[in-house]
């Protein structure tokens, strides 16, 4: 009895580990999935935290850093001042300077333009193919073409940004379709 017993249940173990190892191996795509997309979501608001620091100063690096020192400051504060302007440039060199009255009164499709042009600089030092590419190794659908900051604006002295883009699974086994990201951070324009 036992003989025909283990002739009938050989193959269930194989069975069963088939079945186990391949609901282990999809759990573990799955689980890979969400770590990339963990990545990028990390990656994007990181930079677009810095993204509207920068912009935020601005003016105000303008009006007392790149212009050698305020008057009020001291001889010595100001030469630093400007050991550091020589050094690094001054802000309205910059072609991507956006003073705070510039900023306030760009339209929608401008003030959008001027950050991404500042958000490719944090995320790549500005070489917008490797943005594209790094952006598309993360499942960013569209890679830079996917990012859409057009609801981004300035109201009473504070830029807030708004990025909205659409993330893929690393692993899309069932068609799952992409995941909606909006981030938003704001920055008190310094005057």
């Amino acid at each position: 009895m036992n003989v025909q017993q283990d002739k009938k249940n050989s193959g269930v173990i194989t069975l069963e580990a088939c079945v186990c190892v391949l609901s282990f191996l999809i759990l573990m795509l799955l689980l890979s999935s969400l770590f990339v997309m963990f990545m990028a979501q990390n990656a994007t608001a990181h930079t677009v935290l810095q993204t509207s620091e920068s912009l935020s100063i601005d003016s105000y690096s303008a009006e007392h850093i790149g212009t050698g020192g305020a008057g009020s400051v001291s001889e010595v504060v100001a030469g630093i001042g400007e050991f550091f302007s020589d050094l690094f440039g001054i802000a309205q060199d910059n072609p991507n300077y956006v003073d705070k009255d510039d900023l306030s009164t760009l339209s929608d499709a401008e003030l959008a333009s001027v950050i991404k042009t500042r958000f490719i600089g944090y995320l790549t030092g500005g070489n917008q193919t490797e943005a594209d590419e790094m952006l598309e190794r993360l499942n960013i659908v569209d890679g830079l073409d996917g990012l859409d900051f057009t609801d981004s604006y300035v109201d009473n002295d504070t830029l807030y940004i708004v990025l909205k883009y659409n993330l893929e699974y690393d692993f899309n086994i069932w068609n799952v379709g992409t995941v909606e990201v909006e981030q938003t951070t704001c920055s008190k324009l310094w005057k």
